[in-house]
């Protein structure tokens, strides 16, 4: 797995950044933000009320590349890297298959924290149930941890362009999902947009956190 660079971490400090800045203008109740707010949860209500497809459609985005989707592929991941490893699999193979793994499946819990401090309230025009509060959204959080673990995990493994177009690939459906939320006014555009930072920061604390893990048992005794 890469060792992280001064680039991870300045994406990572600006992550964490954009975040903090989005948490304190929800906080606050920020005008300009809380207009971009309603004006999402009114277009998903709108849409939602007009085209007999727009929940069926976007209730599916959501349950297919939903964190309940993300654990089950990490515990399979996780088997198969057993499996793996006493069919005389490497040990790098089996490090990232753990690395990812554990990111995904120990990160669920930092959107659920986060919700139970902010504590907002679902947009009152919600079209399906949720559970929890609003902020982040824990869905905008888990594709995007599983996108960046998948790129992580994939460097050095494919060609540049393999990599680039899963980059692509992964992007896009970063933002489908955001949309989905939006689109069925069971988030606001500020609960996605800090889902989003929020999991680029827990990568990059993941990652490092692995790497000094990794080193520590490599050092001599």
């Amino acid at each position: 797995m890469p060792r992280v660079g001064r680039a991870d971490v300045v994406v990572g400090v600006v992550a964490a950044a954009l975040f903090c800045l989005v948490a304190v203008a929800v906080v606050t109740g920020w005008p300009p933000l809380a207009e971009i707010d309603r004006a999402g949860a009114a277009w998903g209500e709108r849409n939602g009320g007009a085209q007999s497809w727009w929940v069926p459609v976007w209730t599916t985005v959501s349950a297919v590349f939903g964190p309940l989707a993300f654990r089950i592929a990490a515990v399979v991941a996780l088997v198969w890297m057993l499996v793996r490893r006493r069919r005389g699999a490497s040990r790098a193979e089996a490090s990232t298959l753990f690395f990812a793994s554990a990111t995904v499946l120990l990160g669920g819990i930092v959107p659920v924290a986060v919700k139970a401090v902010v504590d907002r309230p679902r947009p009152e025009a919600a079209l399906v149930d949720a559970l929890h509060s609003s902020f982040p959204s824990a869905h905008a959080f888990g594709i995007t941890t599983a996108a960046l673990v998948v790129m992580v995990a994939l460097v050095g493994r494919v060609s540049v362009a393999a990599w680039r177009a899963t980059g692509a690939v992964a992007g896009a459906l970063v933002v489908l999902v955001c949309v989905a939320r939006v689109a069925l006014a069971v988030h606001y555009v500020t609960d996605v947009t800090a889902g989003v930072c929020l999991a680029v920061v827990w990568v990059l604390v993941a990652r490092l956190l692995w790497q000094r893990l990794s080193a520590s048992s490599a050092a001599p005794a």
